[in-house]
C-alpha cells in the first residue's frame, strides 16, 4: 500500500473513533463539544470549504472534482444524471466510493455529504436499476400519507445504497397556481393541510432510514407563474395570506424535526421589500423568520445559485453566494454549469467576505458546526464507503417495485367519464388509435391486439398532427395524451383536431392534471400526474379496469372540477 493511501485509511479509522456516531434520531447537541474542538483545528479554508456543494461532469472521479474536494475543501457534492454522475446503481456507488476516498486524503479527512433530486414522478436522477416512484401530486391524489412514507423509505434505502446521504426532497409547496411553470405535480396538491401531512410522513421516511431530509422550496415556490431557473418570480401575498397556506408545510416539517430545507429564488415583498431580493439572499426570511421565528435549527441550503432567479440579479454567482451565507444559509449549492474554477472563485469569495470583515468567522462556525453535526449524526464518518456487492439486494428489489406499483395505481384518478367510455370494452374487430408522446402500444396490445399508435412530441409539429388525424380517421376508438398543455397551444391543437372526427375520445394527462381546460369537450379525463413506466402501466391496467380508479383531484381545475373529485367505475 502507497504511504498516502495508508495515511488516509488511518485517518478514516481516527475519525470514525473520535466522531463516535449517535443513532439517527439522536439530539444534535450531543457530543457539541467534541465538534467545537475540530473547529478550532479547521482553518478557514476548511471551514468555507465544508459550505460548498459542488457539482462536476463525469461518471467517475475527475480532475475536476478531486480540485474541488482538495483544493477548496468541498465537504459536499451534489449528482445529476444530465451530468453523467448517475447512470446505473453500480456505477454510481463505485463513484460515490472513490469521492469519499479522495477526502480521506484531505489533511482532516472528513467525509463528504453526498446529496441529489430524488422527487420521485417528473425529477429523478437515478432511476436505470432503481425502483421508479409515482411523483408527489401522485401520492397526494391517493391521499394516503403512510404511503408517502413507503415511498420515501424505500427511496432512502435505495439512496444510502450508493452512498448518498442527502435528498434534495420533499417539495413542501402549496400549488395553488395552476399556471406554475416549475412546480405543478411536484407538489402534493393545494392543500396546505394535505402537503403537510403528506410532508412530514416523508420526512420521518427518508430520516428514519439514513437520509437527510430537504424541505424545499421555501418559503413557498407554490404561487408563482415564473420558472425561477429563467427568472425572478414575485409572490405578492400579505403576510397573513403566506401563514394561511405557504408557511404551513414548513412550520410542521420543522416540528417533525427535518434536518435541513432548501430555500427558493423568489422574491416575497411582504417579507423583505429589498427591490429584487431573493428569499435566498435575505436575512429577514432565512435568519429572522426560518431561523428565529421558526425556530429552525437544521441546514440552510441554497437552490442552485447558478439559476437566473438568483445570479443575474447580484453581480454573478460568487457575490451572490456571499450575500447568501450572510443572510444564513450554511450551504451553497454549485451545479456542473460552473467550471471547477468559476466554483473555486466562489469559495474564494467567500474565504475574502470573511478576511475583509464583511461577514464573521464566528457566522462560519455556526454553519460549520451544523453540517459536521449532520454528518456525525447520519453516520458519515463510520459509514462514508459502501458494498458495491449488496446492491443487487437493496436496489430496485421486487419488494421495492410493488410497492411503487401500489402506489402509483392507487394515484389514477377518473375526472370525466362520458357515456360510460370506460373502462374500454372494446370487441374483436373493432380498432383503438394511440396518440401520444409516451408510448402506450406495447402495454395496450396486451388487452386489445387492434391497435395503432402515432408517436408525437410533447410540443407536436404540423406535421405530426397531421400524421395523427390521418391514422386516427381508421379507428372506432382515440387515446390521447397530453402533458402540461398550458405551455404549449400545439397539444391543445392535436386534440381539437382529433374531436372534429367525431370518434369517442380519451384523453390523459401525463403530468399536470389541469390539461382538460384546454379541452373539456373529451368524452373522458384521466389524469396519470407522471410518465415514469410505473405511471404508464397503471394508466393502462385503469383503461382496461384491471386497475380501479381511486385517485381524487389533490388540486382544483378551475371553473371544471373541484378539490377531491374522483370517479370510479361504479358511478
Amino acid at each position: 500500500m502507497k504511504r498516502h493511501g495508508l495515511i488516509a485509511v488511518l485517518l478514516s479509522l481516527l475519525l470514525a473513533v473520535t466522531w463516535t456516531a449517535s443513532p439517527v434520531g439522536a439530539d444534535p447537541g450531543e457530543k457539541a463539544q467534541g465538534i467545537g474542538q475540530w473547529l478550532k483545528r479547521m482553518t478557514l479554508e476548511e471551514k468555507v470549504g465544508q459550505m460548498m456543494m459542488v457539482g462536476f461532469y463525469g461518471s467517475e472521479p475527475t480532475s475536476d472534482i478531486r480540485r474541488l474536494i482538495e483544493e477548496s475543501h468541498a465537504g459536499s457534492v451534489i449528482l445529476f444524471a444530465y451530468s453523467d454522475n448517475i447512470q446505473t446503481p453500480d456505477q454510481t456507488a463505485r463513484l460515490n466510493n472513490g469521492l469519499q476516498e479522495i477526502a480521506s486524503g484531505t489533511r482532516l479527512g472528513i467525509p463528504l455529504l453526498i446529496a441529489t433530486d430524488q422527487e420521485g414522478g417528473v425529477v429523478a436522477r437515478m432511476t436505470a436499476g432503481a425502483t421508479e416512484l409515482p411523483g408527489n401530486m401522485a401520492l397526494g391524489a391517493g391521499r394516503d400519507p403512510e404511503g408517502a412514507y413507503r415511498a420515501a423509505q424505500l427511496t432512502a434505502k435505495e439512496l444510502r445504497a450508493v452512498g448518498i446521504q442527502m435528498n434534495l426532497a420533499p417539495v413542501l409547496d402549496v400549488n395553488v397556481n395552476p399556471d406554475n411553470p416549475v412546480i405543478g405535480v411536484r407538489s402534493y396538491g393545494e392543500s396546505p393541510r394535505l402537503v403537510s401531512e403528506m410532508g412530514a410522513a416523508a420526512v420521518k421516511g427518508y430520516q428514519k432510514n439514513g437520509v437527510i431530509a430537504t424541505a424545499k422550496h421555501f418559503p413557498g415556490h407554490g404561487d408563482t407563474d415564473v420558472d425561477s431557473h429563467l427568472g425572478l418570480p414575485v409572490i405578492d401575498k400579505s403576510r397573513a395570506e403566506l401563514e394561511k397556506t405557504e408557511f404551513v408545510p414548513f412550520r410542521r416539517a420543522v416540528k417533525e424535526g427535518i434536518d435541513a430545507i432548501m430555500t427558493a429564488h423568489i422574491h416575497i415583498p411582504a417579507l423583505d421589500d429589498t427591490p429584487d431580493l431573493p428569499a435566498t439572499l435575505s436575512k429577514p426570511i432565512l435568519t429572522g423568520l426560518l431561523r428565529k421565528e421558526m425556530g429552525f435549527q437544521g441546514l440552510i441550503v441554497t437552490d442552485s445559485m447558478t439559476m437566473s432567479g438568483v445570479a443575474d440579479y447580484f453581480g454573478g454567482v460568487p457575490k451572490a453566494a456571499v450575500k447568501a451565507v450572510d443572510a444564513g444559509a450554511d450551504m451553497i449549492l454549485l451545479t456542473p454549469s460552473l467550471s471547477a474554477q468559476e466554483q473555486i472563485e466562489v469559495f474564494e469569495a467567500i474565504v475574502d467576505a470573511v478576511r475583509s470583515g464583511e461577514i464573521s468567522e464566528k457566522r462560519i462556525d455556526r454553519s460549520v458546526h451544523r453540517i459536521l453535526q449532520k454528518k456525525k449524526k447520519y453516520h458519515l464518518f463510520d459509514e462514508r464507503m459502501v458494498d458495491v456487492d449488496q446492491l443487487p439486494k437493496r436496489v430496485g428489489t421486487p419488494e421495492h417495485r410493488e410497492i411503487a406499483r401500489d402506489l402509483a395505481n392507487r394515484s389514477i384518478t377518473l375526472v370525466k367519464n362520458e357515456q360510460d367510455l370506460l373502462p374500454l370494452k372494446l370487441k374483436k374487430g373493432q380498432r383503438l388509435g394511440i396518440i401520444s408522446p409516451y408510448s402506450l402500444r406495447d402495454r395496450v396490445t396486451a388487452y386489445h391486439a387492434d391497435t395503432s399508435e402515432v408517436l408525437v412530441k410533447a410540443n407536436p409539429t404540423d406535421d405530426q398532427i397531421r400524421q395523427a388525424v390521418e391514422m386516427a380517421k381508421g379507428q372506432d376508438v382515440l387515446l390521447v395524451g397530453t402533458t402540461s398543455s398550458h405551455l404549449d397551444p400545439q397539444q391543445v391543437k392535436l386534440v381539437k383536431a382529433l374531436g372534429e372526427l367525431d370518434k369517442p375520445l380519451v384523453a390523459i394527462a401525463f403530468r399536470n392534471p389541469y390539461d382538460i381546460k384546454d379541452y373539456s369537450d373529451v368524452d373522458a379525463y384521466m389524469t396519470a400526474y407522471g410518465f415514469n413506466s410505473v405511471s404508464l402501466d397503471a394508466v393502462v391496467d385503469t383503461l382496461f379496469g384491471v386497475n380501479p380508479p381511486r385517485g381524487k383531484l389533490p388540486v382544483t381545475i378551475p371553473g371544471l372540477y373541484e378539490y377531491g373529485w374522483g370517479l370510479d367505475y361504479r358511478q
